[in-house]
């Protein structure tokens, strides 16, 4: 990654970029970096097949969720 650093006037930055008075009349070290963009259409399509996956890993049922809690914890319990 290329890095760019300057010592110049602030008076030359003040018609670019809005800086405090206390800036005014003085030297400034500027340091100009790429932006980082993130990709979010690969984050997209990877939540979306992360969802695609778990469609049908669990079964649906009709069980109140006091039944199935019973259920796992029985499973849970003999397996220890």
């Amino acid at each position: 990654m290329e890095v760019v650093r300057r010592f110049i006037d602030a008076s030359s930055l003040m018609s670019v970029i809005p800086l405090p008075e206390a800036f005014h009349g003085r030297k400034l070290e500027v340091i100009v970096l790429p932006a980082e963009e993130a990709d979010t259409t690969a984050e997209k399509a990877d939540t979306k097949s992360i969802v695609q996956s778990l469609i049908g890993a669990i079964p649906s049922t009709d069980l109140p969720l006091s039944a199935l809690r019973d259920e796992r914890l029985g499973k849970y319990e003999a397996s220890h």
